[in-house]
């Protein structure tokens, strides 16, 4: 692994152009690309991650990588990495437990790609991924801008045909839905 970030993110950007033209011709090494996507996300360098992240959500949406249960439920175990560490009897916000938590081993960035890569329908593991992204609303800044660009990607592109979308939620998805996506007033 190259030391310099800029080298990291063009090789990211590489593949993803390598394989959206040779889509057909790199069947064999899906398997390959997906561990070096994944290594990716655990990054230092928020850049890399973000393109990372941005990278798996193309694979997944052309289909060149299928999302998994196991993707899925990896994606919220790693989601629950506590950032605080106490030293001394002092809480403490760890910059590697953030990374971790933000995408380093595959959580928020991953949960984001599961969920952007089905821009106008709702595909079976949305659903449980928009939740567990939502719950990461209240985190440290570089989490909660991330989660926070995610869901407002995901509102503007299934705004329009919302009435048939909403079918795939349950009720108690629904009212947390609407709770992160309507704005509350400040007088109320």
């Amino acid at each position: 692994m190259n030391p310099k970030w800029h080298a990291r993110r063009a090789a990211i950007d590489f593949i993803q152009n390598m394989i959206f033209c040779n889509l057909f011709n790199a069947r064999q090494y899906a398997k390959q690309l997906h561990t070096l996507v994944l290594k990716y996300l655990f990054d230092e360098q928020l850049e890399v991650r973000i393109t990372a992240s941005t990278t798996l959500s193309g694979f997944y949406q052309c289909g060149y990588i299928q999302v998994t249960d196991e993707d899925l439920q990896y994606f919220c175990m790693m989601s629950k990495t506590n950032y605080f560490t106490e030293i001394d009897g002092k809480k403490v916000t760890l910059m590697k437990n953030i990374v971790k938590r933000h995408g380093g081993n595959r959580c928020v960035l991953g949960l984001c790609a599961i969920v952007l890569s089905s821009p106008y329908d709702i595909s079976i593991h949305v659903p449980d991924a928009l939740m567990l992204l939502c719950e990461h609303l209240y985190d440290p800044h570089v989490i909660q801008q991330s989660t926070q660009k995610c869901l407002s990607e995901f509102r503007r592109t299934h705004y329009d045909s919302w009435h048939e979308h909403q079918e795939n939620f349950t009720e108690d998805q629904l009212l947390i839905l609407t709770d992160v996506f309507i704005s509350h007033s400040y007088y109320a």
